[in-house]
């Protein structure tokens, strides 16, 4: 593995509670692989990638779903330490059968590691083996959360209930009423399940209310205060 990457990838969460010296090790006993993916870039989990689970390194990736008509949805959204294909990685079926693709939504450098190495410990059965498996499926955990969120989002009644729902999920993610998005427009229109010219209308109206403020991707939440 470079050099340059060891410290990139003792920093992701998949890595948490393993030494940088340990990922070198688990890096070359698992056989993993790093991949650079210039944006807009379609990541094929087939061939000597099939059977792999990706981590983001650097970047982010959109995970898509296709209907026999070519409609697509933005089912998901991974950015840097996240996770993405472990939901075919861990069974036989294979994201083209399910209509579901995975692009970079801007240059990208991914971490792929054999999802059948992560289940069943090496030989050795070196403790740091058992942190990766116990890191995964608390990953696995988090990203179902994340799916439950979407629903929730996606099943709003109206566009402003929409915006609204996801504007407020992301300021809970992110800890704070200031935050950046991490989905360009036509992401967000794609994973609200709503037209962007009625969702560019409703962010707006939205601001000339004083509910919220933004600035291109850079959005505030006027939050009142309870004793007003």
């Amino acid at each position: 593995m470079p050099k340059a990457h060891v410290t990139d990838i003792s920093q992701l969460p998949i890595f948490d509670g393993i030494s940088p010296a340990d990922c070198t090790l688990l890096f070359d006993c698992l056989g993993c692989r790093i991949r650079e993916y210039k944006k807009d870039s379609l990541i094929r989990l087939e061939g000597d990638l099939a059977g792999n689970v990706g981590s983001v390194i650097e970047g982010s990736v959109n995970m898509y779903k296709q209907d026999i008509w070519g409609n697509r949805t933005l089912l998901s959204y991974m950015q840097a330490g996240d996770v993405f294909g472990e939901t075919f990685s861990f069974s036989e079926i294979t994201p083209e059968h399910e209509g579901v693709f995975f692009v970079t939504a801007s240059p990208s450098l991914i971490l792929f590691l054999p999802a059948s190495r992560i289940l069943y410990p090496c030989t050795n059965s070196c403790p740091f083996h058992h942190q990766l498996s116990k890191n995964m499926f608390a990953m696995i955990s988090a990203k179902n959360r994340r799916l439950m969120e979407r629903i929730e989002v996606s099943s709003q009644g109206s566009v402003r209930e929409k915006i609204l729902a996801y504007l407020s999920m992301e300021a809970q993610r992110q800890g704070k009423a200031s935050f950046r998005l991490p989905l360009r427009r036509t992401e967000m229109a794609e994973y609200l399940c709503i037209n962007r010219s009625a969702m560019s209308r409703e962010l707006t109206a939205l601001k000339n209310e004083g509910v919220i403020d933004f600035d291109k991707d850079y959005f505030t939440l006027r939050i009142a205060d309870p004793e007003d």
